[in-house]
């Protein structure tokens, strides 16, 4: 009886470390959703794509410091371990609310962050802008956006990227500016695509040459040049937005979603709707997406091959009119009160494979814990010779 005491500790480190490898590692649920049937073929960049981390830098409680931080920050290194992403893509929404400029809120963040995803070991990072981060458009500024932006991995001044990755090219818009009327970074933005829409259509007119197909070229009134020819759908980047395109088409257009969130995600907005109520945690418009003018804009002149956008903090996919699918990326935070979650995509030659991959929620967790707090309670007590074990 003492030997099988004294080994009782053993047994519960073993047990403990067990547990702490098998409850940090994500769930997923895969689906082909890309522009062709088919395998990945042979290229396959893999990508890891959050959002809505909502982190509260120097405003972080207690609770946030010792346990949700820590906690989602080994889901990352798990995360890392498990599917081995080449790149990760935060959608926007790092903090849970506007920071100013002069004060150390913004660095504060900046540094909880990086802590938060950890040692890189070489993967590309890409990071966006949300609304929490840099304002809605009443507070829009484009001093502001830039100094932010500054901070960040490949954003220009407008908080927007075009890059290409092994041989597949993205473009981050920054989606904010396109809700906001007369607003200079709005201007700015339209013409960072349309220039990435003069290079997409240039390219495809270079290589239609060999085939004798002819082009014309044309001038806005601006003076920036235009193809005329349309780039078919899908040939263009993928792109990565903070807030959804528009969803104002019929619904037998849209896909099935996937996912286990959906009735939950729109019995939420209905009692958002109806309540309208504003918290720290949970935006008051989670169905706001980017004007139906926008969105055809930005359809027509990219042709996008797949997009990825944030804001609804639930995971889905949708079909657009013209073809284009939209994955919605879920939020990667407990400070909803469900999953923390995220996308992880295979982009292979013909196809994209997407996969909705989630943590445990926070209370099966903490449930979890106080378990093994019992149990160790137990455990030292029975080892110590505390209580006497009878056998009948």
């Amino acid at each position: 009886m003492a030997v099988w005491r004294s080994a009782l500790p053993i047994v519960f480190i073993a047990v403990f470390l067990a547990f702490e490898d098998f409850i940090a590692v994500p769930s997923c649920v895969i689906s082909d959703v890309g522009d062709a049937p088919g395998g990945l073929g042979t290229s396959n960049m893999k990508a890891m794509i959050v959002s809505d981390l909502l982190l509260k830098g120097s405003h972080s409680s207690y609770v946030d410091t010792i346990f949700r931080n820590i906690f989602i920050s080994r889901f990352f290194r798990k995360s890392f371990e498990k599917l081995e992403p080449d790149m990760l893509v935060v959608l926007g929404d790092i903090t849970a609310k506007r920071t100013k400029l002069g004060n150390s809120d913004w660095p504060a963040a900046l540094q909880q962050f990086y802590r938060v995803i950890g040692p890189l070991g070489g993967v590309q990072l890409v990071v966006g802008l949300g609304e929490r981060d840099v304002g809605e458009c009443h507070e829009l500024d484009r001093e502001f956006v830039g100094k932010i932006a500054s901070d960040l991995p490949g954003l220009d001044r407008t908080g927007s990227a075009s890059f290409k990755f092994e041989n597949i090219s993205f473009f981050l818009i920054n989606s904010i500016p396109l809700l906001c009327n007369e607003n200079p970074l709005r201007f700015a933005v339209e013409r960072l695509i349309e220039s990435e829409s003069f290079d997409l259509r240039a390219q495809m007119k270079d290589s239609s040459l060999e085939a004798g197909v002819s082009d014309e070229m044309d001038k806005h009134s601006d003076g920036f040049p235009k193809l005329k020819t349309r780039p078919p759908s899908g040939t263009g980047p993928v792109l990565l937005l903070h807030f959804p395109l528009s969803r104002a088409a019929r619904g037998d257009e849209r896909s099935s979603i996937l996912g286990e969130n959906l009735p939950k995600f729109e019995r939420e907005f209905t009692s958002h709707a109806d309540r309208c109520d504003i918290n720290e945690a949970a935006p008051s418009q989670l169905m706001q997406t980017l004007p139906l003018n926008e969105t055809e804009y930005i359809l027509q002149s990219l042709r996008p091959r797949l997009i990825f956008s944030a804001h609804r903090q639930h995971f889905d996919v949708y079909n657009h009119i013209d073809g284009s699918r939209e994955v919605t990326v879920p939020a990667m935070t407990w400070a909803l009160g469900g999953r923390a979650s995220f996308v992880f995509a295979s982009f292979g030659e013909n196809n994209t494979r997407v996969s909705n991959c989630s943590l445990a929620e926070e209370m099966h967790v903490l449930m979890s814990y106080l378990s093994l707090l019992l149990l160790l309670l137990a455990v030292t007590l029975i080892s110590r010779g505390s209580y006497s074990i009878s056998l009948f």
